[in-house]
C-alpha cells in the first residue's frame, strides 16, 4: 500500500511551545571571527579556544584537567548541559542524524521529513541554554555510505538553525577528510559554518588536507586520540594489536602538540576521545578511564596539554608487555592449559606502591564500526601460579580459540595503566 508522505510542517512559534524551553534561559554569543591571522571561535566577545573532550562523566577531574568544554553526540543526554555549565564548561550538542549504515534510507521522503522535524524540535528546545557552543550536525555519516542525499538533511537543518538560533554555529562532522567529503559539504552544506573532523590515524595529514582540498572555513578535531582499531596491526588470526596505554600515551601528547595546538590559523580546538570508557575492539582502546572510573595517563596527558604541567600524581604507565619473552606487538600462539610467563614493563612516576593485576577475556568477533554500539566481554577466570612485583605465571585456557590478557597498574594515588597481548591456544 502507498503510504501518504505529506507532512503538516508546524510553524517556528508551534514547534517552539511544543519544545517549551526553559523561560530563564539565557544563551551566550558564539560566533567566528576572521582576522589577518585566520579564525577565532568568540563566546561573549572574548577568544574561546576548545580544549575538550567527548565525555559524559568525571566532569569534576575534567574541570581540574584545565578542559573547558564537551562534546555530546545527541541531546538525548541533555541533562548534562546543566552538569558541563556548573563546571564552568561548554557543550558542543549533536543532532543525531541517523547513518545510512544503520538502515536509514535517504530516499525514503517520510523517514527523511519525520527525523528533520523531530531534530528541529531539539534545536528550539535547548537553543538558548547557556552551555551550549555550537551544533554538531550529524557525525560520520559519510562512513561507509552510498546515497548523497544526507547532504540535504545536514543543510535542512543548519539554514534552520541560521533561522532560529543566531547565538550558536552549525558543524558538521564527518570520519576523516578526503577530496569527496569536502567537496559535497561545499556544495550541498553551504550553511555549515565549521567542518569537524574525527581523526585517529588520519590526524597526521589533517592540517594538511583541510588546505589541499580546499575547505576554506575554520575545523575543529571534533574527535581524536590514538589510532584506531579499524587502523591496528593484526595477528595471524586477525585480531588486533593494540598498544600499551604509555605508547598511546606519548602519540596523544605529540599529535596535541604538533597537529592541533599548532594550527591557530585554521583549527578552533578540538575534543579528545574518550573521557569515559566503553567497548571498542577491546575495553581499553579509546578509553581514558578503566574499570569503574579509574583515570589513566592519557587523563594526565591531556592535563599537561591543557595547562602546561603534569599532574602532580601520575599513573605507573606501562610501557611494554610480554609473553614468554615474545613482546606484545608479535603473534602469540600457547599450547593449552600451559605454564606461561607475563612481564609488565612500566615507568612508575615517583609512584611508591604500584600493585599489577592480570585479567582474561575472550577476543571480540564483532564487526561493528564508526562507534556504533558493542557489547562488553565477560570475564574468565584465569589462574595466577605465581606473581612477584610485575613478572607473573599463569596457567593457559584449556580451551582452544583466540583469547586477550590485560595487565592493569593501579598506584595509590587511585590512577591506572594498562597494556593487553591477543594469543591464540592450539
Amino acid at each position: 500500500m502507498e503510504r501518504n508522505l505529506t507532512f503538516v510542517t508546524m510553524s517556528l512559534l508551534q514547534i517552539a511551545l511544543f519544545a517549551s524551553p526553559s523561560a530563564n534561559a539565557q544563551p551566550v554569543k558564539v560566533e567566528i571571527i576572521q582576522n589577518e591571522t585566520g579564525y577565532e571561535l568568540h563566546r561573549a566577545g572574548e577568544p574561546y579556544y576548545i580544549k575538550g573532550a567527548g565525555a559524559k562523566e568525571h566532569f569534576g577531574l575534567l574541570e581540574e584537567s584545565g578542559a573547558n568544554s564537551i562534546r555530546l553526540w545527541s541531546t538525548s543526554k541533555a541533562a548534562l548541559l546543566d552538569s558541563a555549565l556548573a563546571h564552568g564548561m561548554t557543550v558542543c550538542l549533536g543532532l543525531n542524524i541517523r547513518p545510512e549504515r544503520t538502515g536509514m534510507n535517504y530516499n525514503d521522503e517520510y523517514a527523511v521529513r519525520g527525523q528533520i522535524e523531530q531534530l528541529k524540535q531539539e534545536v528550539l528546545k535547548f537553543k538558548d541554554h547557556p552551555a551550549v557552543l555550537l551544533w554538531g550536525i550529524g557525525n560520520e555519516v559519510d562512513l561507509k555510505y552510498s546515497n548523497f542525499k544526507v547532504w540535504a538533511t545536514v543543510e535542512e537543518l543548519a539554514r534552520f538553525i541560521k533561522e532560529v538560533d543566531p547565538n550558536h554555529p552549525t558543524m558538521t562532522v564527518i570520519a576523516g577528510l578526503n577530496a569527496s567529503k569536502a567537496f559535497m559539504i561545499n556544495k550541498h552544506c553551504p550553511s555549515i559554518d565549521v567542518l569537524g573532523v574525527n581523526a585517529y590515524g588520519s590526524i597526521e595529514r589533517t592540517p594538511i588536507n583541510i588546505r589541499k582540498y580546499n575547505w576554506d572555513k575554520p575545523y575543529i578535531v571534533s574527535e581524536w586520540g590514538v589510532n584506531g582499531p579499524f587502523e591496528a596491526k593484526t595477528t595471524a588470526w586477525k585480531a588486533k594489536k593494540e598498544p600499551p596505554n604509555g605508547v598511546k600515551a606519548a602519540q596523544r601528547l605529540r599529535r596535541y602538540k604538533e597537529l592541533i595546538d599548532d594550527d591557530q590559523e585554521r583549527c578552533l580546538g578540538s575534543y579528545c576521545f574518550l573521557w569515559g570508557q566503553k567497548q571498542e575492539s577491546t575495553a581499553t582502546w579509546h578509553g581514558m578511564f578503566v574499570g569503574k572510573g579509574c583515570p589513566t595517563d592519557a587523563v594526565d596527558v591531556m592535563h599537561h596539554c591543557w595547562t602546561g604541567n603534569w599532574p602532580e600524581n601520575r599513573a605507573a604507565s606501562v610501557m611494554s608487555m610480554e609473553l614468554n619473552d615474545v613482546k606484545w606487538n608479535l603473534d602469540h600462539v600457547l599450547s593449552g592449559g600451559s605454564l606461561t610467563a607475563l612481564s609488565v614493563d612500566y615507568q612508575s612516576y615517583k609512584n611508591k606502591n604500584v600493585t599489577v593485576e592480570l585479567k582474561l577475556y575472550p577476543e571480540s568477533q564483532t564487526k561493528k564500526m564508526g562507534g556504533d554500539q558493542q557489547k562488553s566481554l565477560e570475564e574468565i577466570p584465569l589462574e595466577v601460579v605465581s606473581q612477584e612485583l610485575n613478572e607473573f605465571t599463569f596457567i593457559a585456557p584449556k580451551e582452544k580459540g583466540a583469547y586477550r590478557v590485560f595487565a592493569y597498574t593501579r598506584t595509590e594515588h587511585g590512577r591506572c595503566s594498562v597494556a593487553n597481548i591477543p594469543f591464540l591456544v592450539e
